[in-house]
């Protein structure tokens, strides 16, 4: 069963501090609503996005706004295994980029040659 989704909102530390305190779900995706991540909140959506805003990673590295969308439920684990299988099956069994837990191999660094 899908949840109902909020309206995309900005992610701005403004907005989050009026989620409400319960259990949800919720997706981060950026300008074009590319979905980035999907996340559960067990206890409280506004406490689990705001560590989200103060926790450095992968998400905030892509630059530009990022915007999210929420939806309050019981059984937050459920409901983003469901959704994460959804993403999967519309993406070939990848999971969103902001999922990933592979570490990003960094580039050889190229040395010139002087002529």
């Amino acid at each position: 069963m899908t949840p109902a989704f909020s309206s995309w909102k900005s992610l701005d530390p403004a907005v989050v501090t009026r989620l409400p305190e319960s259990p949800g779900v919720f997706e981060i995706a950026n300008l074009v609503r590319t979905v980035l991540f999907i996340g559960a909140a067990p206890e409280s959506l506004a406490t689990t996005l705001t560590n989200q805003l103060q926790t450095p990673n992968a998400l905030h590295a892509r630059g530009g706004r990022l915007y999210f969308r929420y939806a309050p439920t019981e059984d937050a684990e459920r409901a983003q295994a469901e959704l994460l299988a959804r993403y999967g099956d519309h993406h070939g069994g990848t999971p969103p980029p902001g999922q990933s837990t592979s570490s990003v191999e960094p580039r050889p660094q190229r040395h010139l040659k002087a002529v």
